[in-house]
């Protein structure tokens, strides 16, 4: 989930009628871009307010920019659109819309897969960069018994698990980025390992205004994929630290996915060189990184967890690996008043006899697989 500051239940019709410009026809301009970025925008929810707030800080920003940013919006009380941005600075969205929707879930990934097909036949590049934008829960299963969980989206309390979102991920990604909560977890980024060579998440919650568009909207299209993310970051977490109070929060991490199968194999070294050491991991003492109480499911730091159980002689190999797969890491001091005194830039479960019923999910999960990480998996 995206942790929600302020939620807006009601519009006023200034917002309504700021987004009713329709332009059915397409742009006109059929060229292929150098790159275009793909914002997939599921606010049929409670985050529909800050959709907008988004969408203006897009246009704002969008000036100078040799690629083209396509949104698909999928908000609350209006009909899903496909956007070209354009620039503009009033508080109206003054996008072209290239394509509307009758209704339908943004969480099927039947939808999510037809929609990237649009977007880019909208929007032909020689690059292509995806950006989800929604809640979302980390890796847990959609609707979990009386747990609201979903590992992305929501629309209408409908949600799509880790797995079907990989199905529906266009191919050939130079990137990805999740505008979205706990999604740099090892469990998630490794389900989505062939998906694009770099993906740019948060192993934290996101407050729900989100990333500043109007700040990096050029950076996204830095010819270098990883030199773009990495300015992104530091970019995205530097605008948090200098808000005060508990809106000083952020965590950004910039994965390169190319990396993630050597910390699996180093991972499956230590733990079964260790199986003693096994039984005795717990929650205790580790850094937590789902820090909004209202999160349904735990994350912790996950060098944070091995440092606190293996020898540090036998960690080298992963600490290696990690520093192939984390390209850059940045946080603010404190989340939600929180500390962050550890941080490794990703976030993974640390199981529990009382989450039991989470196991049986939790194996299909590849990374539980190919790290030996369902040794911990007791119960």
């Amino acid at each position: 989930m995206r942790t929600i500051k302020i939620i807006y239940f009601f519009f006023t019709l200034l917002v309504v009628t700021s987004c009713s410009r329709d332009d059915d026809s397409p742009s006109g301009n059929n060229a292929v871009a150098t790159r275009t970025v793909m914002v997939y925008m599921a606010a049929n929810n409670s985050l529909a307010s800050d959709a907008y707030t988004n969408l203006n800080q897009m246009e704002e920003g969008f000036t100078g920019i040799d690629g083209k940013l396509i949104v698909y919006a999928r908000i609350f009380g209006q009909e899903p659109k496909i956007y070209e941005i354009v620039h503009d600075t009033s508080p109206d969205i003054k996008s072209k819309v290239l394509k509307k929707y009758g209704d339908h879930n943004s969480s099927d990934p039947a939808v999510m897969k037809m929609i990237f097909d649009d977007m880019k036949s909208l929007a032909p590049a020689n690059s292509y960069g995806a950006i989800l934008w929604s809640h979302a829960t980390n890796w847990v299963p959609a609707n979990l018994g009386q747990l609201k969980t979903r590992s992305f989206g929501d629309d209408n309390s409908k949600s799509m698990d880790v797995q079907q979102l990989k199905s529906a991920l266009p191919a050939n990604l130079d990137f990805l980025i999740f505008d979205a909560c706990s999604m740099a977890s090892v469990e998630v980024l490794y389900e989505l390992r062939n998906v694009a060579p770099y993906i740019l998440a948060s192993p934290t919650e996101v407050l729900s205004v989100g990333m500043p568009y109007h700040q990096i909207g050029r950076l996204l299209y830095t010819p270098d994929v990883k030199t773009g993310l990495t300015e992104t970051a530091k970019a995205y977490v530097e605008y948090y630290r200098q808000k005060s109070g508990l809106e000083q929060s952020a965590t950004f991490s910039v994965i390169d996915t190319k990396q993630l199968p050597l910390l699996a194999q180093e991972t499956k070294k230590l733990l079964q060189n260790n199986p003693d050491v096994i039984a005795k991991i717990s929650r205790t003492g580790v850094q937590r990184l789902d820090l909004d109480p209202n999160t349904p499911i735990s994350a912790y730091d996950y060098i944070d967890m091995l440092d606190k159980y293996f020898p540090q002689e036998q960690l080298v190999s992963v600490k290696n690996a990690l520093s192939k797969t984390v390209v850059y890491k940045a946080n603010t001091p404190n989340f939600l008043g929180k500390p962050i005194t550890a941080f490794s830039g990703l976030s993974c479960y640390i199981p529990v006899e009382g989450e039991a019923y989470l196991a049986p999910f939790y194996k299909t999960l590849s990374w539980s697989q190919d790290s030996a990480y369902g040794m911990l998996l007791r119960w």
